[in-house]
């Protein structure tokens, strides 16, 4: 729905239109889309502006210029003065982490949401969407007389570079301009992909594991193995029931990218994809196995006796061995659990590969061309 303001002294409308991929729209529209409409009126007294959001899946892997054909009659049938382009995709281009592209002859723009960061990441998305949005009005505005093309929030920014491009359909383009590029794309991948969600989408194994861990809860070999392994065993194991956890759920989803070894930018892509979906999944499940670890401490406190206990042990106990027998079941009930379920394809699972949703996303253009 178009938010617009009501102004009755500035001369004209204009609107920004705002196409953004499925994943990223929702959020934008909820959090950010007013705050835009006011930025702009703030920013250009002389028009009264409107944005309009919608979603679409496009292919933005390898930036605005394969699809600015595209892109340009899309705005054309919505008939919006100015597009700006979001995609949860990285963008690379020659070994630089690219945060926008502007077209050369079109009022169109990408902005590359990860390349921004995972910090403040809302206020930086409406700044950047209504900079871009205002910035391409006054370039291809005849009626204004504004000679350099100049968003304030990407070129006052030390952490971003502007290069202006002399051939090809691209005007302008950011990008990253400190060795710490790849880590703040890392962090900005990792909460596009949200893994605390993951939680949801590991629903059956969970329950696989609470079924495990029950049984486990009540046999004294448990409590045994225990109090004999210590905290730094137990911290081993556990380790390695979320490292079990990890690897099964990316071979059962095919979640591994393995690019062309003849293509360097498919190599760091690939790279890139991979490290950003371990680290979305081990997230995920460390925060289950925290969930699985306190229903686990609970139960213990309710079920098992504490003369029982100390008669098994052979010597007092206190509040630690349970959270021992805790943890030692926590993890054995995370691999059990894990590796004999065999549960469905969840799409929280897929969304955390970029790789499978870029292919994905390929494939809705190529079924709706």
């Amino acid at each position: 729905m178009p938010e617009s303001s009501g102004d009755v002294n500035r001369i004209s409308a204009r609107t920004l239109g705002v196409l953004a991929e499925p994943e990223v729209t929702a959020e934008f529209a909820e959090r950010n889309g007013r705050e835009v409409v006011h930025l702009l009126n703030l920013a250009d007294e002389r028009h009264d502006w409107s944005v309009v959001i919608e979603y679409q899946d496009f292919t933005a892997g390898n930036g605005l210029a394969p699809m600015l054909d595209s892109m340009a009659k899309h705005r054309i049938r919505r008939a919006w003065d100015v597009m700006v382009c979001l995609t949860d995709l990285p963008i690379r281009f020659d070994g630089r982490t690219v945060v926008a592209e502007v077209a050369l002859g079109e009022p169109i723009s990408l902005v590359s949401l990860p390349a921004l960061g995972a910090v403040n990441i809302d206020r930086r998305i409406r700044t950047a969407v209504a900079d871009l949005g205002w910035a391409m009005h006054r370039h291809f505005d005849p009626e204004d007389d504004t000679g350099e093309f100049g968003p304030p929030s990407l070129h006052q920014s030390r952490r971003i570079e502007t290069a202006v491009l002399d051939d090809g359909p691209i005007g302008f383009r950011y990008v990253s301009a400190t060795r710490l590029g790849r880590g703040l794309l890392l962090a900005g991948m990792l909460r596009a992909n949200r893994p605390w969600r993951l939680v949801f989408g590991l629903k059956s194994a969970m329950a696989a594991a609470i079924a495990t861990g029950a049984f486990a809860l009540v046999t004294n070999t448990i409590w045994q193995l225990a109090d004999l392994l210590g905290a730094l065993r137990l911290t081993l194991l556990m380790v390695l029931s979320i490292s079990s956890m990890v690897f099964w759920i990316i071979t059962q989803h095919d979640l591994w990218e393995s690019p062309r070894r003849d293509d360097p930018l498919e190599r760091y892509k690939a790279s890139l994809y991979n490290t950003s979906t371990v680290w979305s999944l081990m997230i995920g499940v460390v925060i289950s196995y925290v969930l699985l670890f306190v229903a686990v401490l609970l139960a213990a406190a309710f079920t098992i006796d504490d003369v029982l206990l100390e008669q098994t042990l052979q010597h007092p106990v206190n509040v630690w061995d349970f959270v021992e027998v805790a943890w030692m079941t926590t993890s054995a009930a995370l691999i059990g659990g894990a590796l004999g379920s065999g549960f469905e394809s969840k799409d929280d699972i897929l969304r955390a590969a970029y790789g499978q949703r870029e292919r994905h996303r390929r494939q809705s253009v190529d079924e709706g061309e």
